[in-house]
């Protein structure tokens, strides 16, 4: 049998433990990990709900889509659903709503770390801020 001390598992900085800067990661549901996302991002389904069209939202528009079952959030004037991400967010669904219906720009800027955050969102994008 494989002797770990406690202090070493798990590892700093896994899902297990709060994140740098003290971003806490919450439990994800089974089938719900980063890499379930990425094959649901990869499978051709419309996560945007509008079948790739674009369009403009005006700030009225945006305020009505400010629920779990239906979330859009604007990150430097575009605006993104977020709804089919809500379970699958390391943060977990509050996270996300703390900028539903609305500008999440200072949000975003306070979490993000590195640049694949963008990678997540570009499958959502559907429309620009009016």
């Amino acid at each position: 049998m494989l002797n770990v001390p406690p202090q070493a598992f798990p590892a700093p900085g896994s899902q297990q433990r709060v994140a740098a800067g003290g971003r806490t990661k919450v439990p994800l549901k089974p089938g719900r990990s980063l890499m379930d996302w990425i094959r649901l991002t990869k499978s051709g389904k419309d996560l945007t709900g509008l079948k790739g069209r674009l369009i403009e939202v005006t700030e009225d528009e945006l305020a009505k889509h400010n629920k779990k079952e239906d979330c859009w959030i604007c990150i430097r004037g575009l605006v993104y659903n977020v709804t089919p991400y809500m379970e699958y967010h390391p943060g977990g669904e509050d996270e996300l709503m703390k900028a539903a219906g609305a500008d999440g720009t200072d949000l975003f800027d306070q979490v993000r770390t590195t640049g694949s955050e963008w990678h997540f969102l570009t499958k959502r994008y559907f429309g620009k801020n009016k």
